[in-house]
């Protein structure tokens, strides 16, 4: 049966991230079959402060966004918004979403009224975060909202800090239009697509691919892209030049969608060493492609993936560059990992993504009753 959803963010486009991007194909997919609202504090396109509506296809955005210091997108009285909005649009459930710490987010949890209510985490909290949660003593079920998180990574210490159940649902793609057809090429390609920024340890990945490629010597057929765009990109370039890897990693800048399903057409493995990292859509979007993965074992992603199967999975910085070796000296081994990505779809498809939301919901509507 159809149902009325009311989401509501801090982040949302036009911002580019993991959460904006996430939320919003989330309610484009399940507006297909439900009346789908959005209610977000961040400022529109056109950086105008104040109150507005915006259809983004079927899916209506609500904006109340105000000019907050750095751009936070903030507003002081999200939750009698909420309440009003609520109030007019009679939601059957309202889904927040947060990464550490959203203010407008949780000023506004309690302003749902008696609607049944989700609580997801998008990010993995620190143990900062978790001790002020501990502090505040929030108890969810009291508050009739069920959690949820998009790994157990994200769901462990939010449910040590709460002392609440929290289920699990993984971000979702549309792994049909990742899959890609190889393109013939010489020597191993590594790729890798992030924002450069310190939390994605671009340092750390480019330090990675110099020791495999010393490990390996001058002569190897290793070569790395690394896509993407950030505060750090600029130096990430100097970096490369200063080091002498220029003539075989190249740092292209941002890839839209289409770039990258290029990019891995051409391409034998996915590199990636976030650590604080809760589900990664990058990988998933690389392993659809059918690309080998190579990830730190602490990452969210890693425990979705199988050491040998899908991916190579690595302890600290010194394993992955040692996974790296092994992919260009074992070409059994980097064959074997392409072809079973290449056969074996990951089951993170919107399909499967919004039949576990909508159990999640089920769950929300059972704790209100």
């Amino acid at each position: 049966m159809p149902v009325r959803i009311l989401h509501v963010t801090d982040c949302y486009l036009p911002m580019l991230g993991g959460i904006e991007m996430q939320v919003s194909q989330l309610a484009a997919h399940q507006a297909e079959s439900h009346d789908v609202s959005v209610l977000t504090t961040t400022l529109p396109a056109d950086g105008r402060p104040g109150r507005s509506r915006e259809a983004h296809g079927a899916v209506d955005v609500y904006r109340i966004a105000a000019r907050m210091p750095f751009g936070m997108p903030v507003h002081p009285l999200a939750a009698p918004h909420l309440r009003d909005l609520v109030g007019r649009l009679d939601p059957d459930v309202v889904h927040f979403h947060m990464g550490g710490t959203a203010p407008s987010v949780q000023s506004a949890l309690r302003a749902g009224g008696d609607r049944p209510a989700v609580l997801t985490i998008h990010s993995v909290w620190t143990p900062a975060v978790s001790r002020a949660y501990r502090a505040l003593a929030w108890r969810f079920p009291d508050r009739g909202i069920q959690l949820s998180a998009v790994s157990e990574l994200c769901a462990r210490p939010v449910a040590a800090a709460t002392g609440t159940p929290v289920m699990v649902v993984g971000n979702g793609i549309d792994v049909a239009a990742w899959r890609t057809t190889p393109v013939p090429h010489d020597g191993v390609h590594m790729v890798s697509a992030t924002r450069f920024a310190p939390r994605k340890r671009v340092g750390a990945l480019l330090r990675v691919l110099r020791a495999a490629r010393a490990e390996l010597g001058e002569a190897a057929p290793l070569r790395a892209t690394i896509a993407g765009d950030g505060p750090e990109l600029a130096r990430a370039r100097r970096w490369v030049r200063e080091n002498g890897m220029a003539d075989w990693v190249d740092l292209p800048g941002r890839l839209d969608s289409a770039g990258l399903r290029e990019l891995y057409r051409h391409a034998d493995a996915y590199l990636a060493p976030v650590v604080l990292e809760a589900f990664s859509i990058a990988v998933l979007e690389a392993q659809a492609a059918g690309l080998a993965v190579v990830v730190r074992s602490q990452s969210g992603a890693a425990e979705r993936l199988t050491h040998g199967v899908d991916a190579l999975l690595a302890d600290d910085d010194a394993a992955l560059a040692a996974a790296v070796v092994r992919l260009v000296r074992e070409p059994g081994l980097r064959e074997g990992i392409t072809a079973h990505n290449r056969a074996t779809p990951p089951p993170y498809d919107w399909e499967d993504v919004l039949e576990r939301t909508a159990a999640v919901y089920d769950a929300a509507a059972a704790l209100r009753a």
